[in-house]
């Protein structure tokens, strides 16, 4: 997920929001928890939980969203008897709006003596605390941080995400390549640290499948970049074009080149584009319709984890809620098979807890299969779901939603793709 103008799925998701204060701090959040400047934490039999999100301005749906699920995770824990007999607790940090205002959440997080962290929700926060966190040995799980930079993040295994890396969405972008019946296509990004690395991937992943990437055409944002961009891809006249940008740059290329074109070009995106930019031009009714992309899936399928999480708050939108409540379940479970509450050690057991061993969908579920003798594999809720998190803390598969647009501009679905490592 790319702060601001990148988004993944519904909406702008990337943390925007108001800065780190006493009095933004939500109910969950206990104030009671004595400060300590311990830089690795304890194994003293109590699990405890930080959560940067962002609950104010732009992004607040999707902080709120997973809070409601952080909270029913928790409930759903302690009321199965906690860890080890001892209740999990939960203190939640304003994610902010920029890399500073995550940083002081992070910072008062590890100062208040956290043993794992959920969260910042964005990528680019996400990779401007994390040394932070890995510093201080606390695990950090993000629910939406989905940047190839955190692929490769010198973590000491102390990162997991429970969304996909953009490696798994360029893999998405390959199929819907070969499924075009194209035999070659151009991809054109936005050049810089977002776009490049993901654009080489895609090109990898589409060569992978056996079509022929012709040209790689970087743009920035200058009319200059752009005019220069859309004259290779015309020149090309490629019937198929991917386009790997943001919410805002995505379109404006997009319409240029098919002012542009003399050829009928269908053209395959990335999630960011599902959602333009409110000062981009919406899409024409014929654009519209050849273009068509993929992103993660926003919202829950299951109606079960809909009605829970409603007797948590009944106008909840769960806008990527089960992502939070992944984390919250994979690093308990992990916890209670470790019977630790070491950062480290229950880290080595997420691998473990995700793959191989008896289905379930929840902690009060895999914990019966654990006490009955058995390994647990924690699928998260939802049809066609089934969360695995690799050695590396990757999820190893993942189903993206087919988009495409209706007459009227706006995002519909067009199916699934699901992708492995």
């Amino acid at each position: 997920m790319r702060i601001l103008t990148t988004m993944s799925a519904a909406v702008a998701v990337a943390g925007l929001l108001a800065a780190c204060s006493d009095s933004s701090t939500p109910d969950s959040a206990d104030e009671s928890i004595e400060a300590t400047t311990t830089t690795v934490r304890p194994d003293d039999g109590m699990l405890l939980v930080g959560a940067i999100l962002p609950h104010t301005g732009v992004a607040a749906e999707l902080g709120l969203s997973m809070s409601d699920a952080l909270s029913l995770a928790l409930d759903e824990i302690n009321d199965a008897g906690g860890i080890g007999g001892s209740t999990v607790r939960l203190i939640e940090r304003e994610e902010g709006d920029n890399e500073a205002t995550a940083s002081v959440a992070m910072l008062e997080l590890i100062q208040l003596g956290v043993d794992v962290i959920i969260g910042p929700t964005s990528s680019t926060n996400t990779l401007a605390t994390l040394g932070t966190a890995v510093d201080a040995g606390v695990l950090t799980c993000s629910p939406t941080a989905s940047a190839l930079a955190l692929d490769s993040f010198p973590d000491n295994g102390l990162f997991i995400r429970s969304s996909a890396s953009d490696s798994l969405q360029a893999k998405a972008l390959a199929a819907l390549v070969e499924s075009s019946g194209t035999s070659s296509t151009v991809v054109v990004y936005v050049d810089d640290n977002y776009g490049r690395p993901f654009a080489e991937a895609t090109r990898q992943a589409v060569l992978a499948e056996g079509t022929l990437v012709t040209e790689m055409v970087g743009f920035t944002a200058s009319e200059d970049s752009v005019a220069a961009a859309v004259e290779k891809v015309v020149d090309t006249q490629a019937d198929v074009v991917v386009v790997i940008a943001d919410g805002t740059t995505g379109p404006a290329i997009i319409a240029a080149i098919d002012d542009a074109s003399r050829v009928t070009t269908t053209y395959l995106v990335n999630d960011a584009i599902r959602r333009p930019a409110t000062s981009a031009q919406p899409f024409g009714r014929s654009l519209g319709a050849r273009i068509e992309g993929v992103s993660p899936l926003a919202y829950p399928s299951s109606d079960t984890f809909m009605e829970s999480l409603r007797s948590v708050n009944p106008t909840t939108t769960a806008l990527f809620a089960q992502n939070a409540y992944d984390c919250m379940n994979a690093i308990a479970l992990a916890a209670l098979v470790a019977d630790s509450d070491n950062p480290a050690a229950i880290a080595r057991q997420i691998p473990t807890v995700t793959d191989a061993g008896t289905p379930c969908n929840t902690f009060t579920t895999c914990a019966a299969v654990f006490d009955a003798g058995r390994q647990i594999d924690y699928a998260g809720p939802g049809l066609g779901r089934d969360l695995t998190i690799g050695p590396d803390g990757e999820v190893l598969s993942a189903m993206f939603e087919r988009f495409t647009f209706d007459a009227d501009g706006r995002d519909i679905g067009n199916g699934f793709v699901t992708v492995s490592e």
